[in-house]
Parts: structure tokens; sequence; C-alpha cells
């Protein structure tokens, strides 16, 4: 490892891990006590950043103070583009995929990442003294990257149409008898309306998840409860699959979630890299039980609280 990459690489945690909000990548906040970083990834904010730095050589400064800034400036906006690109290639997709698997498969994925890290966006340039800048850059994780790289919904397939019925024979119309005496029925007790909620926080501290851009939650018998064969991709692409929390408290009251969440506790991490959360069956029966409440998943408000 170079001398430039060394610092590349400790200059990269110390933007993950917090430093002042400056003009940029829009949106772009240092790291919260509440936010869950992994990787290089603050997945609460859905912002990958990395940062690098760069000295002038001596031929430069005898060319003025300006123009060995410049080319400082420069030389540090390239190892940070080169950490920026370790860090989004292994950002995880789903359950088995990270992105470095798309850029494989396709070179248009490939090409395209690769633009999106040169296009990313300075949000900090320090003066370390001697010479030496940095520079710190950011991407989203949502938005242009995340519609390149997250599959396809998968909706269940439209049934066939219906055979039309055969005709039936004629047959002799069987004698009417005249009907019972009506018998008139106690009414019904008045009903408990169903308790409509405006999101989802799922706990899953405790069972070793891993963030990812696509995770899914499961039944304990196998079946998808939120995934793309529920969710509308195009919020997906937007704000993320899940948003991700540290504290029960502040997801609770996201506002991704709004005012009235159901929060449920996840029994197990499930998949090859465990990235999806399985509940308890009754806590699906509850969560699916009334159609009001496929409403906001459809729109992707779901927090998970993970360690």
């Amino acid at each position: 490892m170079t001398w430039s990459r060394r610092w590349a690489a400790v200059a990269l945690w110390t933007v993950i891990l917090g430093c002042p909000r400056i003009g940029g990548a829009q949106g772009w906040m240092p790291a919260q006590p509440a936010d869950k970083l992994e990787n290089g990834v603050n997945w609460s904010t859905g912002f990958v950043a990395a940062s690098g730095r760069g000295a002038a050589s001596d031929a430069d400064m005898k060319r003025g103070p300006e123009y060995a800034k410049a080319r400082a400036i420069t030389a540090a906006t390239a190892v940070a583009q080169a950490e920026l690109l370790a860090v989004v290639k292994g950002v995880q997709v789903d359950a088995e995929k990270v992105v470095s698997d798309q850029m494989v498969a396709s070179d248009v994925v490939r090409t395209r990442v690769q633009g999106f890290i040169h296009g990313a966006r300075t949000v900090d340039v320090k003066d370390l003294g001697g010479g030496v800048w940095e520079v710190t850059i950011a991407i989203r994780a949502t938005g242009q990257l995340a519609d390149l790289v997250l599959p396809q919904a998968q909706r269940p397939p439209t049934p066939p149409p219906m055979a039309p019925a055969p005709p039936a024979s004629p047959q002799a119309a069987p004698p009417v008898s005249p009907p019972p005496q009506a018998v008139m029925a106690p009414p019904p007790p008045p009903s408990r309306p169903a308790v409509v909620f405006s999101g989802l926080v799922v706990d899953a501290r405790g069972i070793g998840v891993k963030p990812a851009m696509a995770p899914k939650i499961l039944s304990e018998g196998g079946q998808e409860v939120y995934g793309f064969s529920v969710v509308d991709r195009n919020w997906v692409v937007q704000q993320g699959m899940v948003g991700y929390s540290k504290d029960l408290t502040a997801a609770q009251s996201h506002d991704r979630v709004t005012n009235r969440p159901l929060t449920v506790k996840a029994v197990a991490a499930s998949g090859a890299n465990k990235t999806d959360v399985v509940i308890s069956t009754a806590d699906a029966q509850l969560l699916l039980g009334s159609g009001a409440n496929l409403g906001f998943l459809e729109k992707a408000r779901v927090v998970f609280v993970v360690d």
C-alpha cells in the first residue's frame, strides 16, 4: 500500500464517523449516534463517502502556492475516487449479491458505476499543511445507483383465464316447495375495527443482521412478508427498501414510519449474508391481516433497528 492510500484509508473512517456538514452532495450529513455504519456506508442516511490525501511535489511548490494547491487537490481526489469505488463494490445488494457481482456480470453496470464515482460530489476539502490536502467525496446509495443494481420487481404471475363452463344439459325442473318460515337471527355484535398502522419497525438487534440495499422480511414458514413482491420499486429506488437505525426510540419516531408504526421483534436473520429478517407467524399474520397495512409496505415505510 502506497503512502497516499494509507492516508486514504485513515481518512475514510474520519469522514464516515463524523465531520462537519459541507455543501456538495445534497442532504449529506455527518454520522449521528443512531446511524448504522457498515464498511464505509452510512446506512441511516443512504450515503457512501470516502476521502483521500494528496501532496504537492517540490516542482509544484516552485510554481506557486495556487498551482501546488490545485495539483494536491487533484491527486487527493483521484485517491478518494479509488477508495470510493472499492467501498461501492462491496455494498451488499441483497442476501446473495454485492455491487461488484453486478459489475462483473454486466459491462453496462460496470461502466455506469465508474461514471457515478467520477461524478461524486466533493463534500469537504481540507488544508492539512505542508502542501498536503484532503478531499472527501460522496454519492447516494439510492437514486441512480439503486436503480442500476437493484433487481426488478418480481410480482406473482397472473393466473391464466379460466375456461368457460360447458352449457348445462336441460333437465326437468324440480318441484317447488314453499320456503320455510324465516326466523330472524339476532344482530351480530359490533366488530372491533382493525388497527391500521402507518409503518413498520423491526427490532433486529442481537441476531447478527447485516444491512443491504434490498433486504426481505420472511415469516417463520418462509413466506415473503415484505420484498419486491409487495413493495413499489420506485419507492425503493428513491429511499431504499428499509431505513436503518441503532436506536429503537429514534426508529419509532422516524418520519419514514410517521406517527403510528407497528413494532415487531425479529426472531432470526436469514439469507446467505444474513441480510433478511424472520418475524414470528403471529406478527406476520397481524401485519398482513389488514389490507390497509399493505399501503405502507408498498411505499417502503419500514425501518430495521440493528446492532
